[in-house]
Order: C-alpha cells, then structure tokens, then sequence
C-alpha cells in the first residue's frame, strides 16, 4: 500500500498540469498475473510458474480517434522455478530446483488500437515494449541462511514486448475504467555474468527470459 501510495502525487500533478484536455487520460491500475521464466540452456528445464503482481500508474495520449499512446510507471513482479542439473563429480550429477523472484520498476509504452464506442465500451488491441530495471532480486533457497538476496547475479536491465487486448467501459464525462488481458514476453537474459560462479551453474553463465501473463485493470480519469 505505501507503494502504491508513491504514484498518487504523480497522478495529481499530471492532472493539475493538463487540466481537462481530453487528448489525456491519467489513472492508477493493477496487473495480477502468472509469471515463469523460460530457460536457454540445455541443463536447464522450467519446473514451475509463480503467481506475479504490479500496479502502478497508467497516462494516455490520443493521436487520432482510434488510436492511442499507453504509458506510465509501474512496479512488476517477475520470477518463476528452474531445475538445474549440475555435475557432482566426473561420473554423478544432481538437480536443484530453484525458486527466483524479482521485482523490476517498468516504463510500459504501447499503442492502443480502438474501436469507436458501442453502449459505453471500446475494444482495443495494443502492442509495445516495456524497458525494466530491477529493483530487488530473491531465491528459494537462499544462497545462504543469512541473506536470500540474489541482486548481484540478476542483470539489472530488463526488456519485454507486450501484446494485449481488452475493453474501455465509460463511466461518466472522461472516466473510464479497463480491463484486459496482456502477455510480456522477455527479449533480455535476466542473469547477470556472475552466474556462472553459483553452487548449481557448473561454471556456465545461466540463460534465461521472464514472461507474464495476467489481467490489466484499472480506471483512468
């Protein structure tokens, strides 16, 4: 909550700044979804997803009638379990399942594509990208019973192209809430190079991308 709290002074002042020009539109939305992660390296297989959340604030600047710039500020959850194989000695191996979990702060931009109005609502589909920079990073289990911080093997820029489709539902004058569904998939190797020194990578940097899938909803003024 106090989080979310952080993009209300953001919200007011953009809304004092524009007035009621209606080629904007500010507001504050959530992103409840399901995140895992894929892996590129043979040794490595997904083993599970995570449940994933965001929220942040949303603007919206109309270039013509039926087409829309969507960005804003959001905070995301990403993360998912992998199971590594990794060599014991010259004959054995063994496999560790890790839990990952990491949050990024993300300047989503997309292009909306919109029908015109039927009984209040307007459809839409959009495509964009999402440039990420990680914030904190964990695993399950910790890397040490002292500390689960995993920020120094987690490549600290992140990018993901986002396709989404959903609906406007016009409340009253320039309000209007959203709801659609959005699926991210990631471009850029969440890892950092100093991943090949963990206990499970058999001195190999690890590979691998986030991808979400969930809901974007929200209200926009």
């Amino acid at each position: 909550m106090r989080r979310l709290l952080f993009f209300l002074p953001i919200l007011v002042f953009a809304q004092t700044a524009l007035g009621q020009d209606q080629k904007f539109h500010f507001g504050l939305k959530i992103i409840p979804s399901m995140a895992w992660i894929k892996p590129d390296l043979k040794s490595v297989e997904r083993e599970g997803r995570n449940l994933g959340f965001g929220y942040g604030v949303q603007t919206e600047f109309k270039l013509q009638e039926n087409y829309v710039i969507s960005s804003g500020v959001q905070v995301n959850y990403r993360g998912g379990s992998l199971k590594h194989e990794f060599k014991v000695d010259s004959i054995s191996t063994a496999s560790s399942t890790i839990d990952y979990r990491m949050q990024y702060i993300e300047i989503p931009v997309t292009l909306k594509m919109m029908t015109n109005e039927i009984h209040k609502i307007r459809y839409y589909g959009q495509f964009g990208f999402s440039p990420g920079f990680n914030i904190r990073s964990k695993t399950d289990p910790a890397l040490s019973e002292e500390d689960d911080d995993f920020s120094d093997y987690t490549n600290k820029l992140n990018m993901n192209m986002i396709i989404g489709a959903g609906i406007h539902y016009t409340i009253s004058g320039s309000t209007v809430i959203f709801a659609g569904i959005e699926f991210n998939n990631g471009f850029i190797n969440i890892f950092d190079k100093d991943s090949k020194d963990l206990p499970w990578s058999d001195g190999v940097k690890s590979k691998g991308v986030t991808n979400t899938l969930g809901l974007n909803i929200g209200v926009l003024f």
